[in-house]
């Protein structure tokens, strides 16, 4: 008798000891038969995402089974979004939306937007690197690259950053960050908003100043701005001219194709003075059968006195 999705489901849509928003990662591929779908829990919106097209019976079982587990972990309304075939549509299964849906993570806010397309504005796996700014971003300035909607830099500032530098190339992005600062009451904190390409802003960014962090967390591939193993590299090399004397940075990749070995090599060769200090943990809730496909490694610099000199 083959197993039904709601056997395989019924485990992990039960409410949590500890805080989390993925509920059920099958991108992890810890369950092979549900690689298709992931679940995340923004009270009051419970949200399914379906990777792989699959047929009315499946998509049935689902929805019933949304409807029966959205109580018990506070939820009122369900949401799948039904990302393949190059689209991106969000199907209200039941409920009502929020006037201002948004993520909760550590006592900050973050706005989530159900008209943006196939990302809502946050993404839950990175927790551990907002923990890891937050921790040491006290008086620090920092520079917030490939920021989208800015959650860093709602974290340091929330760990009491001296100021924050965001840059995107999407402007609509930024103003979703912009949102997120006055969200959380950092409206009026010293943060700059670059709607720039970053390739033709280091001029730019050096102007505002020598920065004690520095945060790369770009798209893995985004067609005519960044392809990860062609401009990684190029990012790495400009960074001396940016990085306080004493730095750290953190250093992400999200990508399945490419290793932790590729990232702690990428920076080894381009990036002198940089010395790897760990591996963050994975945030709760993003099991992984194998190797993440996020990798985030936090760096201590030291910049070589040669490059002074030159």
């Amino acid at each position: 008798m083959p197993v039904s999705l709601s056997d395989l489901l019924v485990s992990y849509l039960v409410p949590s000891s500890q805080p989390k928003i993925r509920y059920f990662h099958g991108r992890g591929k810890t369950v092979p038969e549900l690689e298709w779908l992931t679940v995340d829990c923004f009270a009051p919106v419970l949200v399914a995402t379906v990777f792989r097209e699959q047929d009315e019976t499946v998509l049935g079982e689902l929805r019933d089974m949304l409807r029966t587990v959205m109580v018990s972990l506070a939820c009122t309304s369900v949401v799948i979004q039904h990302r393949y075939d190059g689209k991106a549509d969000n199907e209200l299964v039941c409920g009502e939306l929020p006037e201002l849906p948004v993520a909760e993570e550590d006592g900050l806010r973050y706005k989530l937007d159900f008209q943006r397309g196939q990302n809502l504005g946050f993404f839950a796996d990175m927790a551990e690197g907002r923990r890891w700014i937050r921790g040491r971003a006290e008086g620090k300035k920092v520079l917030n690259l490939f920021s989208f909607t800015c959650s860093f830099s709602v974290a340091a500032l929330a760990g009491g950053a001296e100021s924050v530098v965001n840059i995107d190339l999407s402007d609509a992005a930024l103003t979703l960050g912009k949102q997120n600062h006055a969200l959380n009451g950092f409206q009026d904190a010293k943060v700059h908003y670059l709607p720039h390409n970053i390739f033709r802003s280091w001029k730019k960014l050096h102007s505002l100043g020598r920065y004690d962090i520095i945060v790369i967390d770009p798209p893995s591939a985004q067609k005519g701005s960044f392809m990860v193993e062609k401009d990684y590299p190029k990012v790495l090399r400009k960074l001396h001219k940016l990085l306080a004397r004493d730095a750290e940075i953190l250093a992400c990749v999200n990508a399945p194709w490419l290793d932790y070995a590729w990232l702690e090599n990428c920076v080894a060769e381009n990036l002198p003075g940089a010395e790897r200090i760990a591996r963050l943990p994975g945030t709760a809730g993003f099991d992984e059968a194998e190797e993440p496909a996020l990798k985030t490694l936090h760096y201590r610099y030291r910049r070589p006195v040669e490059l002074d000199q030159a």
